[in-house]
């Protein structure tokens, strides 16, 4: 087992394991299945890989365009209520920091917004290897927003959290873990999967190899 297929697979399941969890103490509640078509679709990526690189004659770029457009609104409509639940907990985040924390994590909120501006700026064609790969980022995005834990244990680390800072914001990644299951449960799955690229549909487009657009 190579490690790639390894981490992808221990990623699905502590993400099945994170929807039991809440299913457990939730139980009083009528909980939705987990999204077993997100996990299974990102253990069969994994497994289509030969020796660590993607096979391109899977990839028919006219029908990925095609079923891009043909869903585009109901995918704007997803990355829109994505990014809000980002930015709520952002913006509640921040609240619990003293001023030097506040000012480390301003400053990494501005270096992704200028990472996020550069991608944006790129017009070069998309490799095959490229356009599976952002096929499979929605799935790593559902796992580090239901998965309470690792993230709170990177903030911690990055940001020096006391114990009362670590109780809110695990509190506050509850609460964004929640909205975001509640997502995933009215979200049609091609709208999560093809959610990373469709702002990139141009550079889809384009045949692999072609010149750079000036």
């Amino acid at each position: 087992m190579t490690q790639r297929l390894f981490i992808a697979l221990l990623t699905v399941i502590v993400f099945v394991a994170g929807y039991a969890t809440r299913a457990w103490t939730s139980r009083s509640q009528h909980v939705p299945p987990p999204p077993a078509a997100l996990a299974n679709e990102y253990a069969t990526a994994v497994s289509s890989r030969a020796d660590g690189k993607y096979k391109s004659a899977e990839l028919d770029r006219a029908k990925l365009v095609a079923e891009i457009e043909k869903i585009r609104p109901q995918i704007e409509a997803y990355r829109t209520q994505v990014d809000e639940i980002y930015a709520e907990f952002d913006r509640e985040f921040a609240l619990l920091l003293n001023p030097p924390q506040r000012e480390k994590f301003n400053a990494q909120q501005k270096r992704w917004h200028e990472y996020r501006t550069r991608g944006q700026k790129d017009r070069k064609p998309l490799s095959d290897e490229d356009i599976m790969r952002a096929r499979e980022r929605p799935l790593t995005e559902v796992y580090w927003m239901v998965t309470v834990t690792p993230r709170l244990e990177r903030l911690t680390k990055e940001y020096t959290l006391d114990a009362n800072q670590q109780t809110q914001a695990r509190a506050l990644l509850s609460l964004r873990r929640n909205k975001f299951s509640a997502l995933l449960d009215s979200t049609p799955h091609p709208s999560i999967r093809l959610s990373r690229l469709a702002p990139l549909i141009e550079r889809v487009a384009a045949p692999q190899g072609a010149p750079k657009a000036k």
